[in-house]
């Protein structure tokens, strides 16, 4: 039942857009992309695992006048392979992300296959002169750096989610007041099932001295907050950072998060970034169960990482005109834990790519220094 009102949501209001582009000007706009990503984990000695991955999502807007818009995006996947039957209960595994609203459904989910499909934004955003008034699932968007984003409250992803592009969203009304062509003012408020589960803030943005400044204040569940975050350059590179303070409660002490980067781009296109990301309530001495704290599954924003210091740095450069490639490499000097991911993306033709990425934790949990993760993946993605 709950599947075909999925489908039923779907489908409906497809049908509406589509009537609505036949008109001469167009109201209706369908985006989207099919990915197939294969994944080779040979993380266990002798016992390496394979899984596939089908991805489909569909990014519809409606336009119906000047002053409002609709936006619908569904995202469908479907997994096969050993995973399934090594975890427990997979579909659960994979089913994050839901928000306050649950628009998902999992039709098919056993130990071999998984479908899992889910309305990814779904909201209705209206302006008028200075004002914009934004209800529903969004992506709320307060991080200024490439990796670690302490800024952002709302809805926090993880740098090592690679195929999840769009990043999550939240169920969540916005109002954002533009007070000038760089600046503004909005409240944002989450929405949840009790007080305590409430994320709401306003934030307060300016241009000053050719950089963007932005300030905000509120609370993140039981904890007061307050943060603040910065973009703009030092001569010809990239200069962004951003802090945040979590008040204490719930048992649990305050908490300082703070991160910063540095990127530039060279006259032949060679691009370099580096960031560092500081945690006062991460380890700070070798800790064996650190590097296992990482997870993809209802990422929290206080626990961006567990090291109290991580660095980043990433180098990328196009090869050729079709192929471009690099290498990202995250330290955690407190136990020397490291992450490497080299990748090279190809386009085949326009619209099509094919990236090849992999992903190298290196630590010691007591049995000498060595790689403790090994995982390679291919992906193949149309857009259209």
């Amino acid at each position: 039942m709950k599947f075909a009102k999925y489908a039923g949501l779907v489908i409906l209001l497809a049908g509406g857009f589509s009537s609505q582009a036949q008109d001469e000007a167009p109201k209706l706009t369908l985006k989207g992309y099919v990915k197939d990503l294969f994944t080779a984990n040979f993380s266990t000695p002798n016992d390496a695992r394979f899984d596939n991955l089908i991805h489909n999502r569909l990014n519809l807007k409606w336009y119906p006048n000047e002053h409002l818009t609709g936006a619908l995006e569904v995202r469908n996947r479907f997994f096969i392979g050993n995973s399934l039957g090594l975890i427990p209960n997979y579909g659960s595994y994979v089913d994050v992300n839901n928000d306050y609203v649950d628009m998902s459904v999992l039709p098919i989910n056993n130990d071999k296959a998984v479908l899992h499909m889910m309305i990814d934004r779904a909201y209705l955003q209206w302006n008028k002169n200075n004002l914009e008034v934004t209800v529903g699932r969004q992506r709320i968007n307060w991080g200024q750096n490439l990796v670690w984003n302490p800024n952002d409250i709302f809805n926090a992803y993880s740098f090592f989610d690679f195929d999840y592009e769009e990043r999550p969203g939240s169920d969540a009304l916005r109002v954002q007041y533009y007070t000038g062509v760089a600046s503004s003012v909005e409240g944002t408020i989450k929405a949840a099932d009790s007080w305590s589960k409430v994320v709401a803030a306003g934030i307060w943005r300016t241009n000053k001295w050719n950089y963007d400044f932005q300030g905000f204040a509120g609370k993140m569940k039981e904890h007061a907050v307050v943060g603040g975050g910065w973009a703009g350059s030092i001569k010809n590179a990239g200069f962004k950072g951003e802090m945040t303070w979590f008040g204490e409660a719930a048992g649990r002490k305050a908490q300082f998060i703070t991160s910063s980067s540095i990127d530039y781009s060279f006259a032949n296109s060679f691009y370099v970034n580096g960031s560092f990301l500081f945690n006062s309530s991460g380890v700070s001495e070798p800790d064996q169960s650190a590097l296992g704290a990482f997870s993809l599954n209802k990422l929290d924003v206080r626990s961006l990482s567990p090291y109290r210091w991580s660095v980043f740095g990433q180098a990328s450069y196009p090869f050729h005109p079709l192929v471009s490639g690099g290498l990202s490499v995250m330290v955690f000097p407190s136990d020397m834990g490291c992450f490497t991911s080299p990748f090279v993306t190809y386009s085949v033709v326009p619209n099509l790519d094919l990236d090849l990425l992999g992903q190298f934790f290196l630590g010691d949990i007591g049995e000498g220094y060595t790689l403790l993760a090994k995982v390679a993946y291919t992906r193949v993605k149309w857009s259209f």
